[in-house]
This record gives C-alpha cells, sequence and structure tokens, in this order.
C-alpha cells in the first residue's frame, strides 16, 4: 500500500512512518522540517500517487506554546493555511484519509478552534477521524516540546523541576501505543475514535515517578497548570494501551541520554 503522511517528521508521525514501513508499505512523508511547507501551493502528485492519506500536520506544541498569547495570531494563520491547502488536494483527489484532531479541540485558543474547525471539515469530505489524548515520547527540546520531554531533561541535569503545581491532570498515551491506535482505526470500519491513556494522572505524579527513575530530586513551582479534563466517550473498540507509563519514562529517558551524550561529543568536537 502506497502511504501518504503529512506531517511524519513529528512525534506522531515519525512513529507511524516506522510502524507502516515495518509492514512492507511504501510511506512518503511531507514535512516542513524536511523542506514540504503545506501553507504554500504543492504538488497534487504525492496524493494522487497514495492509497491513502494521514493528515498530521499541525502548528502544535506543548501547553507553553499553544497557550502563549503572543503565538496565536500566527497558530491561526498557519493552521487555516495547512487546513486550506490540504482539504482542497484531498477533495480535488478523492483519496481515503485520517485526520487527527485533539481532546483541546473546541477550546478558545488558536489551536483549539481551528482544530474543531478542520475536524468539522474531515467530516464533510468523508474522512476518518481520530481524536488523540496525551500523546508523549521524546522530542526535541526546544518551544514545542512537550512537559515530559522538559521534565526528564531538567532530571537529568540534577533536579526534576516544574513550573506549576503538578496538580493539572492528563492522560499520557506513550507514541507507539498511539500508531498502533490510529492504524487499527483507518485499517477497520469505524470512521472515528477516541484514543487515550487508561487514566487521569497528574504531572505531580508523573514527575514523581521520573524523580524515582533518575534516583533525583523534584521541585514544584506557584503556577497553576491548564488542564481540559475532557473525558473519552468512544474509545477505539478493541484497543487497549500496552506501555505502562513507567515503561514509557523509562523509554523517553533513555532518548533523552542519547541526546545529551550527541550534544557533548558535538560541543566538544566543535572548532574553537
Amino acid at each position: 500500500m502506497n502511504e501518504l503522511i503529512l506531517g511524519g517528521d513529528g512525534l506522531i508521525g515519525a512513529t507511524l512512518v516506522a510502524a507502516l514501513q515495518g509492514k512492507g508499505h511504501r510511506v512518503v512523508s511531507l514535512d516542513l522540517k524536511s523542506g514540504c511547507d503545506l501553507r504554500r501551493p504543492f504538488s497534487l502528485t504525492p496524493f494522487e500517487e497514495a492509497d491513502r492519506v494521514w493528515f498530521l500536520a499541525w502548528d502544535t506544541g506543548g501547553a507553553k506554546y499553544i497557550e502563549a498569547a503572543d503565538h496565536q495570531h500566527q497558530q491561526y494563520k498557519n493552521n487555516c493555511e495547512i487546513s486550506l491547502r490540504v482539504f482542497d488536494a484531498l477533495a480535488r483527489t478523492s483519496k481515503p484519509f485520517l485526520f487527527v484532531t485533539s481532546q483541546l479541540a473546541g477550546l478558545p485558543t488558536a489551536y483549539g478552534m481551528t482544530k474543531l474547525m478542520a475536524w468539522h471539515w474531515a467530516e464533510q469530505l468523508g474522512g476518518k477521524v481520530a481524536r488523540l489524548w496525551n500523546v508523549y515520547g521524546w522530542e526535541h527540546p526546544d518551544v514545542k516540546s512537550h512537559v515530559i520531554t522538559d521534565l526528564v531533561l531538567s532530571g537529568l541535569r540534577g533536579q526534576v523541576k516544574c513550573l506549576t503545581r503538578g496538580e493539572e491532570k492528563r492522560r499520557f498515551l506513550y507514541k507507539s501505543d498511539c500508531g498502533a491506535a490510529l492504524i487499527q482505526l483507518f485499517d477497520g470500519s469505524w470512521q472515528t475514535a477516541e484514543i487515550a491513556g487508561n487514566e487521569w494522572l497528574t504531572i505531580r505524579e508523573v514527575a514523581h515517578e521520573i524523580a524515582r527513575q533518575l534516583n533525583t530530586d523534584v521541585s514544584f513551582g506557584t503556577l497553576k497548570g491548564s488542564e481540559a479534563p475532557v473525558e473519552p466517550q468512544h474509545l477505539l473498540p478493541g484497543w487497549k494501551p500496552r506501555v505502562s507509563l513507567s515503561q514509557g519514562l523509562a523509554r523517553v529517558i533513555s532518548d533523552a541520554r542519547e541526546f545529551l551524550q550527541r550534544e557533548a561529543i558535538t560541543s566538544t568536537s566543535a572548532p574553537g
């Protein structure tokens, strides 16, 4: 099968690329990180050659990014432009597709409102829709990285530091479980489904588990963290996560250690 993944270099997209290639499928990824800007006019050829399309590309990040007041206009602009170009390509080529929306769809942020718009647009075109809760895994640390990456890095540098009080809750799902669920949804007969971890956990609980695995201390700030305790109502039938939180965190810690080792090697080998 010829698979086209829009956003194939991201956290979920890269996981999906590997999973589909492992099944013997031919995968093409279009992503801003590898030079394809879906906000601008692009060739329809990858869509025409695909058997199905996975629409993951989005301007997104952790709470520190999607809630920042100075990022809202650009997120509205980026995500509306992506939606316009991609949904038009899907309408013109009539390819089966799956769109990924979020637990946060509908919240009064640029991210939430554009995800809600695109969710309805996808349904109008007959696409499948997956709604996700709090997918995590190792990410390159920057302004868009999520809380677990940030907590793990701080722990590896001496102390797990949480800027909030840690009372906010999430339903965390490791990236490989998310990828498997998306494939099951697209392969199956369901038109839409919600994909989430088994239980609500506080950031405080997650921070303490990271500190336990790293045998280090943990500190919390005074800020009140944001949360959207939306309960999933229509979980994907016949699917359950396989990676526990402790297992997933251990994998993130391992990936973070490799990242820091590469950084150290690069800095010592740099001229001057």
